[in-house]
C-alpha cells in the first residue's frame, strides 16, 4: 500500500506540474512531482478534516485519486498530452559534449545522496523537535483520523499546548504528510523526508541549468548536498530542510518569471512559495521579497494584474489555515510584538548571531563566503549589466525580512539565544541553494565553466 500511495502522489504531482508548465525539462518535472504531490495531498487532507470527513486510508486515497483524474482530465481537455512524457533525444554529438567534471560531480551526487537516503529511512526518528511535535502529532492524527480534534491539541490533556511557541500554531503540511504515510502502513515517517530531499535534488539540478550550464548545475547541486547542516538535517524529521526544498525553487522560478516574462514560471513560483509557507510560517518572507521585486517590475511595465494574482495564490494556504484555526480553536498565545519599538541590545544580538552563522563553516560550509567573492569577481557586470542582480536582491530582502521578524518576537517562552540557535540557524537552509545558484550563474563564473566544459568534453579526448 505504501508503494501505491507514493506512486499516486508522485503521478498526481507530475500531472499538476505539467498543467502549470509544458516547457520544463524532464529533471524539473520529475523532481517537482513528489514535492507537488505531497503538498497537494496534505492540503486535501486538511479540507477533508474541515468538512468532518475522517482521515482514513480510504478517504485519503480517494481524494488522491480524484485529484489525479482531475489533473488528467485538464491535460486532455487542454491538448497537453503530447508533451507529457517527452524525454530529450540522446544524439551522438550530445554524448560527446559530456565533460569529465560533469561526470565526476554527478557520480558524487548519486553516491552521497544514496548514503543519505539510506541513513534517513534506516534510523528511526530520534530528534527532540520531531518526537515532541511533528512526528507524534502526525502519528496520532493517523490513529484518530483527525487533526482538528487531535488529543494532543486538547489543553486538558496536553498542558501547555496553547503556550507561546507551541506546535499547535505550526502550519500542518509536515504533520499531515506524516499522517498520510502512516495511514499507508509505514512504520517510520522519515520516508517523507527522504523522498522530498531526493526529488528536490533532481528538481534543483534541472532548474539550475536555467541559470548556469550543466557543469555548473552539477557543481551547485553537489555542494548544496554537501552543506554540513543540510546533509545532517535532511535525514531528520523536522520541518527545516522540507521548507528549504520548497522555498528555494519557489524563489528561483519567481526570478525566472520576472526576468523571462513567462507566466508559467509565475504559476510554478506561486505554487512552490505557497507550499513553502504551508510547511513553515516564516516562509512568508520569501513571498514578501518576490512580491516587492515583482511590484517594481509591475510599476515599470504598468501591469499589476499578474502581481496581485501571484500574491493571492501565494497566501491562499495561509488564509485556509487561519480559517481552520479560528473554527476549531487551534491557537497559541501570541509571540509577536505588533507595535514599532527600538531595542539596541536586541538588534545587535540578532545581527551578531547571524554574522557568526555566516562565518561558521561547520554549518553551511563556505556558502556565504561566496557572496563577497562573487561581488568582487562579477562586480562590473552587476553594475553595468545588472547580471544576476535580481536573485541577489531576493536573497538580501528575504534575509532582512526574517531578521525583522526575529526582532519583533517577544521571547517570553525561552531565551532569545536558544530560539536563535534552533530557529535562525535552520531557517538559513533556504539560502544555501540560492547563494550557490547565484554564484555559479554569475557571468564570470559561467564563462569559466563553459570554457572548462569545452576543454574537457569528450570531443577533445
Amino acid at each position: 500500500m505504501i508503494t501505491i500511495g507514493i506512486i499516486l502522489t508522485t503521478l498526481t504531482g507530475y500531472l499538476f506540474v505539467h498543467i502549470l508548465s509544458t516547457q520544463l525539462n524532464i529533471c524539473e518535472k520529475t523532481g517537482l512531482s513528489f514535492l507537488s504531490g505531497i503538498a497537494i495531498q496534505s492540503f486535501g487532507m486538511l479540507l477533508l478534516d474541515m468538512v468532518n470527513i475522517p482521515l482514513t486510508l480510504a478517504t485519503v486515497l480517494t481524494i488522491q485519486s480524484v485529484t489525479l483524474l482531475l489533473c488528467a482530465g485538464i491535460i486532455y481537455k487542454t491538448g497537453k498530452t503530447k508533451q507529457l512524457f517527452i524525454i530529450p533525444e540522446l544524439k551522438p554529438e550530445g554524448w560527446r559534449s559530456i565533460n569529465l567534471i560533469w561526470v565526476l560531480f554527478i557520480i558524487g551526487i548519486v553516491y552521497v545522496e544514496y548514503m543519505n537516503f539510506m541513513k534517513c529511512i534506516y534510523f528511526p526518528v530520534f530528534d527532540r523537535d520531531s518526537l515532541a511535535g511533528f512526528e507524534t502529532i502526525g502519528y496520532v492524527t493517523a490513529q484518530e483520523h483527525t487533526l482538528k480534534s487531535n488529543i494532543l491539541y486538547n489543553g486538558g490533556y496536553n498542558i501547555g499546548i496553547h503556550n507561546p511557541g507551541s506546535y499547535i500554531s505550526y502550519t500542518p503540511m509536515v504533520m499531515l504528510s506524516y499522517a498520510y504515510i502512516y495511514l499507508l502502513g509505514a512504520v517510520n515517517s522519515k520516508l517523507v523526508n527522504a523522498l522530498i530531499y531526493l526529488f528536490f535534488l533532481i528538481a534543483f539540478y534541472g532548474c539550475s541549468k536555467r541559470f548556469t550550464n550543466k557543469t555548473g548545475a552539477a557543481i551547485t547541486t553537489f555542494f548544496v548536498l554537501l552543506a554540513p547542516e543540510m546533509l545532517a538535517f535532511s535525514s531528520l524529521s523536522a520541518t527545516n530542510v522540507i521548507h528549504a526544498c520548497y522555498a528555494a525553487p519557489g524563489v528561483l522560478y519567481g526570478i525566472l518569471w520576472l526576468t523571462k516574462r513567462k507566466k508559467e514560471y509565475m504559476y510554478l513560483s506561486a505554487f512552490l512559495l505557497a507550499a513553502n509557507v504551508w510547511s513553515r510560517t516564516e516562509g512568508i518572507v520569501f513571498i514578501a521579497a518576490i512580491g516587492i521585486i515583482s511590484g517594481i517590475y509591475a510599476f515599470r511595465r504598468k501591469n499589476w494584474k499578474e502581481v496581485i494574482f501571484f500574491g493571492c495564490l501565494c497566501i491562499l494556504p495561509v488564509i485556509v489555515w487561519i480559517l481552520f484555526t479560528k473554527l476549531y480553536g487551534l491557537h497559541a498565545e501570541g509571540i509577536a510584538i505588533i507595535r514599532p519599538f527600538w531595542d539596541t541590545e536586541k538588534a545587535f544580538t540578532i545581527l551578531n548571531y547571524f554574522l557568526n552563522l555566516f562565518m561558521n563553516i561547520n554549518y553551511y560550509g563556505y556558502t556565504f563566503y561566496l557572496i563577497p567573492v562573487g561581488i568582487i569577481l562579477n562586480g562590473w557586470f552587476m553594475l553595468k549589466k545588472k547580471d544576476n542582480l535580481v536573485l541577489l536582491s531576493a536573497i538580501f530582502l528575504s534575509l532582512i525580512f526574517y531578521i525583522l521578524i526575529l526582532y519583533q518576537i517577544d521571547y517570553k517562552w525561552d531565551t532569545m539565544e536558544n530560539v536563535l540557535s534552533y530557529s535562525a540557524k535552520r531557517f538559513l537552509f533556504c539560502f544555501v541553494p540560492l547563494v550557490w545558484i547565484w554564484f555559479t550563474g554569475n557571468r564570470i563564473c559561467k564563462s569559466g565553466l563553459e570554457k572548462l566544459e569545452s576543454f574537457l568534453s569528450l570531443k577533445t579526448v
